[in-house]
């Protein structure tokens, strides 16, 4: 599991309990009983994605995406790896990994403007309020007509033990699909039919789900999902509910070619408001 189990023990804890005359005594609680921790070397080894001669540096793989994808990307790294060890005693001490991304994170955001880092904090620092608890950190936020902006945020992740937490194996990996992702839902469109009203997202849970249609045609639905390269397809409502009840397509369908032109076109013309 990644995990340091270990005996705990300490004589200062205690609790009341009732004895068998009816008397209150003090007793140890948690003294040879398991606990898990993160072991020493798992927090130097995720800090050093992060980090050249001991100082945190900005991830080149990112400095052209969108300060979205830029925000997204490091918050579902460091939630992926806080989560994982939530059962853990010392799972305060991922503070040094937060703080080793977060300066990598501002240096990569202001690499290719080359503003400093100040101005960085000055843009997008916000205070978030988590379980009552407020935290400093960044937002980055999108604009989109008649619906909510599309939202990034770092930190606001408590680094508190929770015994009920649910462990998957590993921490979820996160893969770079650069600017891209943010393009398709800013622009809003059903790549199928082309519509614009109603955009949901179909998700299958991997590509080679696509490809067990065997001795019969593909749907036009997974020709796009495979020429996308993508496990997501935006859909209108009408053509969401076709392709998850299996039923046929009998209206008119636009081109991937034509869909790509539309959402660059509605990009550029959004992205142009933007401050």
């Amino acid at each position: 599991m990644g995990y340091e189990i270990t005996r705990l023990h300490d004589d200062g804890q205690r609790t009341k309990k009732k004895a068998r005359t009816g008397l209150e005594t003090m007793c140890r609680t948690i003294n040879q009983q398991r606990g898990f921790r993160v072991p020493p070397d798992v927090i130097e080894t995720k800090c050093q994605r992060y980090m050249q001669d001991q100082k945190a540096i900005h991830r080149a793989e990112l400095v052209e995406n969108s300060d979205y994808d830029i925000v997204m990307t490091y918050q579902l790294e460091y939630r992926g790896s806080a989560n994982y060890y939530q059962l853990a005693q010392n799972i305060s001490s991922f503070i040094k990994l937060k703080w080793i991304m977060e300066t990598s994170l501002i240096k990569t955001r202001a690499l290719k403007p080359k503003v400093p880092v100040t101005k960085v904090y000055e843009k997008y620092g916000t205070t978030l309020t988590v379980q009552g608890k407020r935290y400093k950190g960044l937002q980055v936020a999108i604009p989109r007509e008649e619906k909510p902006p599309l939202v990034a945020t770092w930190g606001g992740i408590p680094l508190k033990r929770d015994m009920k937490a649910t462990l998957e194996e590993r921490p979820p990996q996160v893969y770079n699909n650069r600017t891209e992702l943010v393009q398709r839902l800013l622009a809003d469109l059903c790549e199928l039919c082309g519509s614009d009203k109603d955009v949901e997202v179909h998700h299958v849970r991997a590509m080679r789900k696509l490809h067990e249609y065997p001795g019969r045609p593909k749907p036009e639905w997974v020709k796009r999902m495979i020429a996308l390269r993508r496990k997501t397809l935006l859909l209108c409502k009408r053509c969401h509910e076709a392709v998850e009840h299996g039923l046929p397509i009998t209206w008119a369908l636009s081109t991937l070619k034509e869909v790509k032109r539309r959402r660059k076109a509605k990009t550029a013309i959004l992205e142009s408001r933007m401050p």
